[in-house]
């Protein structure tokens, strides 16, 4: 039996988290050949995750500790000695390293670089350790992308040479709607519901969106629902307060019953400075909530622009976005312009330009349910979970044969 054991950081309840539990849970009951660990280099796993996991994790190896005991950091080929002692312990043919290219050496040294994938799910975008993060990349034989984007960066801004395959997110099944295809209705007798769905991180452009919302009130009834949590929130709180928002935005918090938020909007805004793909750009068009987000990296192919959704391509500078009330906290060196198959610095998204758009997806009733049931159709007929665990395993099991 193949074993592989994950390398990823599961203390919070996130994308990249939400993700591997789906995609563990299905792997272990469409190939049943494979047994799967997970290798924690940090805290222990998120409450979320761990009841999304149980049962599917053969072993688990904690990097840090030994008998339940910690492992000092210093000598750092202490805490080496004990993961490959711990992976051989285990029987694990390849180790899958789930978008980090720091802080990574060790496993490379544990489990011997050849039997490592890279999972690019956005790290390739991060500032900072770049030394390290070189070196990384130069060492890892296989890589595994989110999207066309992801493996553009890891070529473009790394120089990376080993092999790469995209293997493209899809619609995660717990977010597909019970009952099919979505059309959602017109909001006739209330407020337009605008929805943003992202952790509360300066990269994730939210300033940008409160923008917009005040904008758009000018001439429409709309409130705001924002759902997710991290340390912006009390900045954007205070943003929305000075905006004149403060009765017009509710911030959520993290949010579990994503299905029960996108039935409660009419519209997702989605204005990250970098975003290797963007699952939620696929959830709501999913529930029939049409998307309005930024032309920038893997959203444009996880938006079908003029199906799903809207792009609108940033244009303001950073310094902009600092004016705005952002913050430069946590920004990537560059981002991806697919049209241009380049890089360029970081930009954002014109907030007029933004409201403009949203509020042209609301000038006709008719035509609104239209592409709410429009974009939710195409979602549910694009590829599907079950396929991007074929790809991915199929990615895998090539990679054992040939090693």
């Amino acid at each position: 039996m193949p074993v592989l054991t994950h390398l990823v950081s599961l203390t919070q309840a996130a994308g990249v988290e939400a993700h591997f539990s789906e995609f563990v849970r299905h792997a272990h009951a469409s190939h049943p050949e494979f047994a799967h660990g997970w290798l924690n280099a940090a805290r222990d796993m998120h409450p979320y995750v761990a009841e999304r996991v149980a049962g599917e994790l053969d072993h688990v190896i904690h990097a840090k500790r030994r008998f339940g005991l910690p492992l000092p950091a210093r000598p750092a080929a202490l805490r080496t000695w004990h993961c490959r002692r711990a992976l051989a312990a285990a029987g694990t043919d390849v180790l899958v390293i789930w978008n980090r290219t720091a802080k990574a050496k060790f496993a490379l040294d544990a489990a011997d670089e050849r039997r490592c994938i890279h999972w690019e799910h956005g790290a390739a975008w991060d500032a900072g350790r770049e030394a390290e993060r070189r070196e990384y990349l130069e060492r890892v034989p296989l890589a595994i992308a989110n999207s066309t984007a992801a493996k553009r960066v890891l070529e473009l801004l790394w120089s990376y040479r080993g092999y790469v395959r995209v293997c493209r997110n899809a619609l995660r099944p717990s977010l597909v709607p019970a009952h099919g295809p979505v059309r959602k209705r017109y909001p006739r007798e209330r407020a337009i519901k605008l929805g943003a769905a992202a952790r509360l991180y300066p990269v994730k452009g939210l300033a940008i969106v409160l923008h917009a919302v005040a904008r758009l009130r000018r001439a429409l009834d709309v409130e705001l629902e924002v759902a997710g949590e991290g340390p912006e929130r009390k900045r954007l709180t205070a943003l929305a307060e000075r905006l004149g928002l403060r009765d017009k935005v509710t911030f959520h918090g993290a949010v579990n019953d994503m299905p029960a938020f996108y039935r409660s909007i009419d519209l997702l805004l989605h204005t990250p400075i970098t975003e290797a793909f963007g699952l939620v750009a696929l959830e709501a068009p999913a529930h029939g909530c049409p998307v309005v987000a930024a032309g920038v990296d893997g959203l444009a192919e996880a938006v079908a622009d003029g199906v799903t959704g809207r792009l609108v391509a940033p244009t303001p500078s950073l310094a902009r976005y600092v004016e705005l009330g952002g913050a430069l906290a946590g920004m990537p060196q560059c981002i991806y312009d697919p049209a241009a198959d380049a890089l360029h610095e970081p930009r954002a998204v014109d907030p007029e330009l933004l409201a403009a758009e949203v509020a042209a997806q609301f000038t006709d009733a008719r035509a609104y349910e239209a592409r709410s049931a429009a974009a939710s159709a195409h979602v549910l007929a694009g590829p599907s979970f079950a396929s991007h665990v074929r790809d991915v395993m199929a990615v895998i099991d090539d990679f054992i044969r040939r090693a």
